[in-house]
């Protein structure tokens, strides 16, 4: 049976144009399926070609929205750029099951589908700095005192608006085939990045505490990972100091006293181990400007002495630092539809 099917990302995505029109193969756990991208039309986009939805008036009217510019500041190295709302899906191949006959293809895509989203944007999230969560949207525009209506004074309307002009890294070609192959695979993207992305995403909401737990669970993975590779260079009173039980304020202490070469400065690093620890014992929860310096700490450090490493260098425009690309070559991967 030939699958086919049209998908609304629960929330955009930001990619390059030069990614639209192209197939990409990807898939979730057993299943396999391929990523029909639409075509690169304005204002709307346009149904990706060889879906066969020409006779649905829903899915290929001139009104249904497949990309769309928004309001944002796009750093001019990946521009022109646009977000991505609807995909097309093909190529559907899954397993069989003798004991769940019903459980073809195209009900395994039903099942699996917001899965491979999350799996997605997860990847997307880490290598651009895009907030995802479809179930915690952050808005651009917010009216001032939401649901709030006077009796007096007689207010008829929202007494102002809150607007922000985003920046944002969007996805080009190669990294986007990248992550739909690491989902299809099954990869994993490291744990501190996925909790770099998580305190940059409670760091947006306010949720100071959290961002600061979750700054700092990141930071330790990574320098305590810094100083075990280390371990045979480090001088033997310090060496003997790593166990399972070091935490954060050990590892930075014995980062120091080894005289590490960090790209941090290892103050920053105590500074922020204080917050953690004001907060996790203390109950404390740091400002806005503290939490968002602090998260900054983290993602220089992780930038530098990650698994996932970041160019020296930012954009011109001082927009966020731009992941290190793999040499390998996925191009074998992707097909013009």
């Amino acid at each position: 049976m030939d699958v086919s099917a049209v998908f609304e990302l629960p929330v955009h995505i930001w990619v390059m144009s030069n990614a639209l029109g192209m197939t990409y193969p990807t898939g979730f756990g057993d299943l396999r399926f391929s990523v029909v991208m639409p075509e690169d039309r304005q204002p709307l986009g346009g149904p990706p070609l060889g879906l066969g939805i020409e006779s649905r008036p829903e899915l290929a009217g001139e009104h249904v929205v497949w990309t769309q510019e928004y309001g944002a500041h796009i750093p001019e190295s990946r521009q022109p750029a646009t977000a991505l709302h609807r995909i097309g899906i093909t190529h559907v191949d899954g397993p069989t099951y003798d004991h769940r006959a019903w459980f073809t293809p195209d009900h395994q895509l039903a099942e699996f589908i917001n899965g491979w989203f999350n799996e997605v944007r997860t990847w997307a999230e880490i290598m651009t700095g895009q907030d995802l969560d479809p179930n915690h949207p952050v808005y651009d525009a917010n009216p001032v005192g939401a649901g709030l209506t006077f009796v007096e004074p007689p207010h008829d309307d929202a007494l102002g608006v809150t607007i922000a002009m985003s920046s944002v890294l969007p996805l080009t070609a190669h990294e986007w085939s990248t992550i739909l192959r690491l989902v299809r695979d099954g990869g994993e993207p490291p744990l501190e990045e996925v909790l770099s992305r998580d305190a940059r995403a409670a760091h947006r909401r306010n949720a100071t505490r959290r961002a600061i737990l979750d700054a700092a669970t990141a930071l330790e993975i990574a320098l305590g990972r810094l100083v075990r590779d280390q371990a045979g260079r480090l001088p033997d009173r310090q060496r003997e100091r790593i166990s399972e039980r070091t935490a954060l304020g050990g590892y930075i202490s014995i980062a120091e006293q080894s005289d590490l070469e960090l790209a941090v400065p290892v103050d920053r690093l105590r500074w922020l181990n204080d917050l953690r620890n004001d907060a996790a014992h203390r109950g404390e929860a740091p400002t806005h400007w503290d939490a968002g310096n602090a998260v900054q700490v983290m993602i220089d450090f992780l930038g530098a002495h990650g698994r996932a490493r970041r160019r020296g260098e930012r954009e011109p425009d001082g927009s966020e630092w731009v992941m290190v690309e793999p040499e390998s070559d996925d191009a074998h991967d992707v097909q013009k539809s």
